[in-house]
């Protein structure tokens, strides 16, 4: 049912804004081993673009 919407406004709204809410939340970052952003620490190649065992 989800895919016959997912292209829709409204889903890809939803979808933003679930996005959104989750990587603006520092709390459970480590749940899903996100470590922020890596501009200020010299880019993802300088800061372990393949450190993520569980992908």
């Amino acid at each position: 049912m989800l895919r016959m919407i997912e292209h829709s406004p409204f889903f890809q709204r939803v979808r933003a804004g679930l996005v959104t809410g989750l990587y603006n939340q520092k709390e459970i970052w480590p749940l899903f081993g996100y470590e922020g952003e890596s501009y200020s620490q010299g880019g993802y190649i300088n800061r372990g673009f393949n450190d993520i065992d569980w992908l």
